[in-house]
């Protein structure tokens, strides 16, 4: 039968090698909503125009919050955008990418980009099976630990908690000091009087 210190030793040994596992960063944060904020800009022509977002998609509106008219408009540094009937850029135009060829086009730079999200992704899955692992293998060890914790105390409740206490012995004879006693303490009382 296993004692308790035994016992104690070992569940101390099965918790001491358990790896520190970090805890998963949230899946998804939750999405805030974020004020759109215009910038403003100018036309060739002179004309202030407010641009929520200088790509695809973003917003453009006349100075007076009006939509602005749909078609293609030029803005002071040269660069082209096309707007949709509700004031959306369909396409913008730098000049400095009409000036030279990009060594890319847009299908290798997209197949990049999709190659490189894969491989962001299989290294989550990765990392994610990691977790995993882990997280199981510290279950199993504390289930292991509280099924050893339950043999301690089942081991502890059978135990008998000390041996009874003995009854003192009326031995009065044993506080009896004698003379040859007290001649002695009194020796080396004066001593250590003598000796300091």
């Amino acid at each position: 039968m296993m004692n308790a210190k035994d016992a104690i030793m070992q569940i101390r040994a099965l918790f001491e090698d358990m790896p520190m596992v970090d805890a998963p960063a949230p899946a998804e944060a939750p999405i805030e909503e974020v004020p759109v904020t215009f910038a403003e800009y100018s036309l060739m022509d002179g004309t202030k125009v407010m641009v929520s977002e200088l790509a695809i998609g973003g917003e453009v509106t006349l100075a007076d919050g009006t939509p602005a008219p749909m078609g293609e408009h030029q803005l002071a540094d040269g660069t082209k955008i096309v707007l949709d009937e509700a004031a959306k850029i369909l396409s913008i135009e730098t000049p400095e990418a009409e000036a030279k060829e990009a060594d890319e086009t847009p299908a290798e730079m997209g197949n990049k980009i999709d190659e490189k999200m894969a491989d962001e992704i299989a290294a989550l899955v990765s990392e994610n099976e990691n977790l995993k692992t882990q997280v199981a293998q510290l279950e199993a060890k504390v289930k292991n630990g509280f099924s050893q914790v339950a043999e301690l105390i089942e081991a502890l409740t059978k135990t008998p908690n000390a041996e009874p206490i003995a009854q003192p012995k009326n031995n009065f004879s044993a506080n009896v000091t004698t003379h040859a006693m007290k001649y002695e303490r009194l020796e080396k009382f004066r001593n250590a009087l003598l000796n300091k």
